[in-house]
């Protein structure tokens, strides 16, 4: 059966690409130069670029290849176990093998996830401006018109004339009221008569009978 490293690596070099692959470099079977060990530790990265003579081979236990570290050509060996990302070059595509991941790279790769969440997070919850938020539109009200028959629609819809309080006749009674002011005695006519008589009479002269 095929490696899953191995199937990837294979379908890489048919696209034309170049396999990148990230090792631990301190897993205890793992061949390479001593101080590549010490420098590299959990994060070695090699690129199995087919432009150079590799001489890759794929065994039972991982993989081997020629590589060239400061000038100086080494065979090397990497357990399958060793592997825990292969991916293209030049567009990161690949697989992770999580059950390879050492756990300081889980760790970080893990604190990185969560500080871009947090960063997405922190972007979703800001509040926009109050200048920059759209105005509540309110609805136009709507006036309900209730008609006794569904066929009077114009009379429905037509304006109608509201009597107001103070416009409003008054109502009349049924019975008269009786006036609560006296008739004068005099008329304006009799008033006028007595005062040509007064005139007239003041215009004779009265001759005393007993003179």
């Amino acid at each position: 059966m095929v490696h899953p490293v191995q199937s990837v690596i294979e379908s890489l070099y048919a696209a034309g690409r170049c396999p990148r692959i990230h090792v631990n470099a301190i897993h205890a079977d793992v061949v390479c130069p001593k101080f590549i060990r010490e420098q590299w530790k959990e994060r070695l990265i090699i690129d199995l670029d087919a432009n150079y003579p590799l001489d890759l081979s794929f065994e039972d236990h991982g993989i081997s290849a020629d590589l060239s570290f400061g000038g100086y050509v080494t065979r090397c060996s990497f357990p399958w176990d060793a592997i825990y990302v292969v991916a293209d070059r030049a567009t990161g595509r690949g697989i992770v093998l999580d059950r390879n991941m050492p756990e300081s790279i889980r760790r970080l790769r893990d604190a990185q996830a969560e500080s871009t969440n947090a960063r997405s997070t922190a972007l979703r919850s800001v509040s926009l401006p109050e200048s920059s938020k759209p105005a509540p539109v309110k609805p136009a009200p709507v006036a309900a018109v209730e008609t006794d028959d569904a066929d009077d629609e114009t009379d429905a819809n037509a304006d109608s004339e509201v009597e107001t309080p103070e416009e409003a006749a008054p109502e009349p009674s049924e019975e008269p009221r009786a006036s609560t002011r006296e008739t004068p005695a005099h008329t304006p006519e009799d008033s006028k008569a007595e005062t040509q008589a007064k005139r007239r009479r003041a215009a004779f002269k009265v001759i005393d009978g007993g003179a």
